[in-house]
């Protein structure tokens, strides 16, 4: 029984892809419905706390399969921790696909929802869009609501009703890649409440 566990350890230990729980896979064509462009596959894993975004693309016949490395891979794109719920959307604009990691969370003090939004543009996983909502508890009083769309195409964010021109930025400063669960707020396109 001793060996069989030792064994079991190593190989978790040896490959820790194994050991990562699938939260959510998708598939689809950067290009929409035309099917014109790359084909894709994003998976969505737990990460600790958090949840890691691959990507596998590049292939123009067929979607591609979860081999080798990916080319994209953000270990954490998404708080998990209070998580209810997360998966991946591929949203058809008319003009491409956007991938959009989704997240439902909850815990005693507040109940929310945000999406992520990404396009492949110019060979850079982009965030073009960024969505949150938080419903915060208030022991004794009426709950208080946050909300913040933001709008990385246009450079506009609207918070609680209020629209804000955001400073622009350069093409390099939206790449998912360095994309975390906080960037947003980190980067001033939605205010701390």
């Amino acid at each position: 029984m001793r060996c069989v566990i030792a064994l079991t350890l190593s190989l978790t230990l040896a490959f820790p892809a194994f050991s990562q729980t699938v939260l959510s896979e998708a598939t689809g064509n950067w290009a929409g419905a035309s099917n014109e462009g790359f084909y894709f596959r994003a998976r969505l894993t737990q990460n600790d706390d958090k949840a890691a975004l691959v990507i596998w693309g590049g292939r123009t016949d067929r979607v591609p399969d979860a081999e080798g490395d990916p080319d994209f891979d953000n270990d954490q794109i998404e708080l998990g921790a209070f998580a209810t719920k997360q998966e991946l959307e591929v949203y058809d604009t008319g003009k491409g696909s956007i991938l959009q990691v989704v997240t439902e969370f909850a815990d005693e003090d507040a109940e929310g929802r945000s999406v992520v939004q990404i396009q492949f543009i110019d060979n850079q996983y982009t965030v073009v869009g960024y969505y949150h909502r938080s419903k915060f508890y208030n022991p004794g009083g009426e709950p208080s609501f946050y909300e913040c769309d933001v709008n990385l195409w246009d450079m506009v964010s609207i918070e609680n009703g209020q629209e804000r021109v955001l400073d622009p930025v350069g093409f390099d400063a939206l790449n998912a890649s360095d994309w975390t669960y906080s960037a947003a707020f980190d980067r001033g396109f939605c205010t701390r409440t």
